[in-house]
């Protein structure tokens, strides 16, 4: 570790300390301005509900189905989409063939897809879970394919040169080579998850903290809205950061500079 090394770590927490209290300060100090103050609840009255729900149990369960359902979905569309990009980016027949398919799709919401979802495989886990691959599978193709279209010709020549065969080379050369597109692609798929998990569980769900906030409107139970939302956002950058630490640990040698 250079010297310069916890001189930026000590930067990077004040940032994110700073960051976090002049949130606060502004969401106690609108929420003071609110003429209702059930329109606008405080941090404070915000944390007792969520302490209470965490008591009863219930928060607990809802974010464990909603984690489960994004990681199903997450993994799934993550295998997909590294496969098609793969495909794609390796042979300009299937690009062909399937580009029209991913631009096309790729530019349409989760959300629009819902009542077709509930019509085709019902109310149940599968159309949750469906939605959430939607979501992560054009991502993570479309990020994976350009990382295999960009290989170096050069590191494709050198490898040649020295008798490695196709299979040699796309295991050896393009794989690694597009490690750090992969990832990417991933991790923009991760947040489009998150996203999706709200509309995901309007699908005549029982429990997730999409349920959780849309089913507070029906008794003006705003605080439980602002208890899932702020538990969502926080998962979410946990997750996304074990994430990048992880993957950059054990990928380290494939991926640039710039990535980690």
């Amino acid at each position: 570790m250079t010297r310069s090394a916890p001189a930026a770590f000590s930067r990077a927490v004040f940032g994110y300390v700073a960051s976090v209290a002049i949130l606060f300060v502004l969401w106690e100090y609108f929420s003071r301005q609110a003429v209702v103050a059930m329109l606008f609840p405080s941090p404070q009255s915000t944390w007792h509900v969520a302490v209470k729900l965490w008591e009863e149990g219930r928060l607990a369960t809802d974010i464990a189905l909603s984690l489960r359902r994004i990681a199903i979905g997450f993994a799934l569309g993550s295998a997909a989409g590294i496969l098609l990009g793969v495909l794609m980016g390796s042979f300009r027949s299937a690009r062909a063939f399937f580009d029209p398919y991913l631009q096309f799709f790729r530019f349409l919401p989760a959300l629009a897809w819902i009542p077709a979802a509930m019509l085709w495989l019902g109310t149940g886990e599968a159309s949750k879970i469906a939605l959430l691959i939607y979501t992560t599978v054009f991502v993570v193709a479309l990020n994976t394919m350009i990382g295999v279209a960009s290989v170096g010709r050069n590191q494709v020549r050198a490898a040649q040169c020295f008798g490695a065969t196709r299979w040699q080379i796309f295991r050896m050369v393009t794989i690694p080579s597009t490690v750090g597109h992969m990832l990417t692609g991933m991790r923009l798929a991760m947040g489009n998850c998150f996203s999706t998990i709200v509309a995901a569980e309007l699908l005549a769900p029982k429990a997730g903290l999409g349920y959780l906030i849309f089913s507070s409107r029906t008794w003006m139970q705003t605080e439980f809205a602002f208890v899932g939302i702020a538990v969502l956002g926080v998962l979410g950058f946990i997750i996304d950061r074990v994430f990048h630490l992880t993957t950059t640990r054990v990928y380290a040698r494939y991926l640039p500079t710039a990535y980690r």
